[in-house]
């Protein structure tokens, strides 16, 4: 049995349910998780992340990660609110 994470979903007006991804969780699970918790809001970023940060973090002995980690919160947090609905964007 395979395990999925579902994502908040809003009905429109019209009927139809947009669903996106909540800010929120993409944040914290970035925070706690690095760039595997980019996982949820963006797959190409945190890919992207992953090999960054191991480039960053190897010659500078971990200490490139204060610099990563910020980056990967920012590009979470914006995926996150280009996959959100538009109704729960405006409505914040």
């Amino acid at each position: 049995m395979a395990w999925t994470i579902r994502k908040p979903c809003t009905r429109a007006e019209d009927g139809t349910l947009h669903c996106g991804d909540n800010v929120a969780i993409a944040v914290i699970a970035t925070i706690l998780m690095g760039p595997f918790g980019m996982f949820y809001s963006t797959k190409t970023g945190a890919i992207v992340m992953i090999v960054l940060t191991f480039l960053v973090a190897l010659p500078t002995l971990g200490f490139g990660v204060l610099l990563t980690l910020p980056l990967c919160v920012l590009w979470a947090a914006l995926a996150a609110l280009r996959n959100a609905p538009r109704q729960l964007v405006l409505a914040a």
